[in-house]
């Protein structure tokens, strides 16, 4: 049977390359050309006739090129390009908008594996469903199961620190209409249809023109700064203060958590209005739900003496030693990426900044308990 044939520019981890494919004769649907290129470990751009193809190694290498050396996808395909012509680079055909396109569908699937939703797909109807979370903590239903009359209170409580990054900004979009989201809500950012509606409760609410009544703060006293330019002045998070990992979904079973503690850096002033806030934005705090709110050693230092009795983590029973302000090298090694996140647009920004974060938790999580215990499986297996 004769095969059809067609020139497909190939990209792999060495440079884009033009070459004849003989595609096979069978008529049957089991064949179709994209499928046969991702039998061979290639990604094809198009369902239809494709003409364009990259290697999930290709992927892979860009993954890291982004998460770690905190590159830009114009680098890499300048990169590529160079690679493949290093005098003559303009030579090359460009493929950058096939390659950002292929990419993020990529990454999407690589989200549903890893995150469990091939084998629970309940899991990509649950927001933050898909993303990696402290196993250290406090997880009822993940190490946490049963519940003893007796148990000390510290012993159901988390601990997680807020705070804001100011440089994780993004520019306003020319037509934003025509986005198009592969993973909205599943990973740490919140689903774009949900903050939108928690900011239409809160259009009216007006914050109080007066100065701080500790110290002199800042963000506090300057919150009027004009930001017209800007879609998004930037991004605000919950992290474990023990470990430093973002974003704590629980599982609801027969033991809940019966405490929490927030730690942020103004939170003498913060949580004056902060139930009000979150009436006003349909939130409600759980009445068995004990809130515990302190400040983190670091900026506790530059509030007033009489803050330092209540807010102080070194007077409460089980809090251990910790600082409370983990989220600050969190953002130093985020803010790398911000020139990249900044012209990007919603839909992209919010994928990429769910790869920052899962990448910053998955190393903490190895790193921090998972290694050990993965090191010793390893040694009964070669023992046996």
């Amino acid at each position: 049977m004769n095969r059809v044939e067609s020139n497909v520019i190939f990209g792999d981890v060495g440079g884009f390359y033009s070459l004849k494919v003989k595609w096979c004769g069978c008529q049957t649907g089991k064949h179709e050309q994209w499928r046969q290129l991702l039998k061979m470990g290639y990604v094809a751009a198009s369902f239809r006739r494709p003409q364009t193809a990259f290697s999930t190694r290709l992927f892979e290498r860009v993954h890291l090129e982004l998460v770690e050396g905190h590159g830009s996808m114009k680098g890499v395909c300048g990169i590529l390009k160079r690679l493949t012509e290093p005098n003559f680079p303009e030579r090359v055909d460009n493929r950058y908008v096939e390659f950002m396109r292929v990419y993020r569908w990529y990454r999407d699937l690589v989200w549903t594996i890893e995150g469990g939703g091939f084998h629970e797909p309940e899991l990509c109807d649950i927001p933050g469903g898909l993303a990696l979370f402290c196993t250290s903590c406090a997880q009822p239903g993940v190490n946490l199961f049963e519940a003893q009359a007796d148990d000390p209170s510290w012993l159901h409580r988390i601990y997680v620190t807020m705070d804001g990054d100011f440089k994780m900004e993004q520019l306003k979009q020319r037509s934003p209409e025509s986005e198009v989201r592969l993973r909205d809500g599943q990973g740490f950012l919140v689903g774009r249809e949900k903050y939108m509606e928690f900011l239409e409760r809160t259009e009216d609410w007006v914050q109080p023109v007066s100065r701080s009544t500790c110290n002199d703060f800042h963000n506090q006293d300057h919150a009027d700064v004009s930001v017209d330019h800007l879609m998004w002045r930037g991004i605000a998070s919950l992290a474990c203060a023990r470990h430093g990992l973002l974003n704590n979904p629980s599982t609801p079973t027969n033991v809940k958590i019966k405490s929490l503690v927030t730690i942020y850096d103004l939170m003498c002033q913060y949580k004056v209005k902060l139930l009000e806030r979150l009436k006003k934005g349909g939130l409600t705090q759980p009445r068995e739900l004990q809130m515990l709110y302190l400040i983190g050693k670091f900026h506790l230092g530059g509030h007033k003496d009489n803050c330092w009795a209540e807010y102080t983590l070194d007077l409460l029973l089980g809090s251990g030693r910790q600082d409370g302000e983990i989220l600050e090298s969190l953002w130093s090694t985020l803010n790398k990426s911000k020139s990249t996140v900044r012209a990007m647009s919603d839909a992209n920004r919010q994928e990429f900044l769910d790869d920052l974060i899962q990448d910053s938790n998955w190393k903490k999580l190895v790193g921090g308990g998972l290694r050990p215990i993965l090191l010793n499986y390893c040694q009964e297996l070669t023992l046996k």
